[in-house]
């Protein structure tokens, strides 16, 4: 007979002291940054507003629905030159290949925060957009302007086109041109 002892196995206890804790700790740490970091800095964050010849739509800016707000364009003209307040020197629709081709909004309000670039189309095809201007405060009776210029192999195909101004993802007014 065996009296006192049991024959129960002996339990498996896990002490929980502050090593115990603090390598979980560092084993979630771990973790968070395998799951959250790696993927931005291997390019997987999924980021597709980049403006850049290489993604999916061509190099052009994606128009996200959105609302004009507080915008009041002037009515757009194109111009060879613009002075020091960036408004239209003279008023012509006709180009020649090499010519930098401004796009002029004078007499403009916009508000805080609003977003603004041109589009250029050639016979109803997208050619190129601007870089997308951001308004740092409110204006009012401003010239909002953004220039075409034609690069070394890359000038402007004769035809007829059309420049429009996109505001916060809507495409608003419009002015016609041709290049000969």
């Amino acid at each position: 007979m065996n009296l006192g002892k049991t024959n129960t196995p002996p339990q498996n206890r896990m002490k929980l002291d502050a090593k115990t804790l603090g390598f979980g700790c560092l084993i979630l740490v771990v973790l968070a940054c395998v799951i959250l970091i790696l993927p931005m800095i291997l390019g997987g964050d999924d980021d597709d507003n980049n403006n850049d010849a290489n993604n999916d739509n061509g190099g052009q800016v994606e128009v996200p629905a959105d609302n004009t707000g507080d915008v009041s364009l002037g009515s757009l003209v194109t111009t060879s030159n613009v002075d020091r307040n960036g408004c239209p020197t003279d008023n012509t629709s006709t180009f020649t290949p090499t010519d930098s081709i401004y796009v002029v909004a004078p007499n403009s309000a916009v508000s805080t925060g609003t977003n603004i670039f041109a589009r250029l189309y050639r016979e109803g095809q997208p050619v190129e957009d601007t870089a997308v201007i951001s308004a740092a405060q409110d204006y009012n009776d401003t010239c909002i302007n953004f220039v075409f210029e034609p690069t070394a192999g890359a000038e402007l195909q004769p035809g007829n086109y059309e420049v429009v101004f996109v505001v916060n993802g809507n495409e608003t007014d419009s002015v016609a041109l041709s290049v000969q």
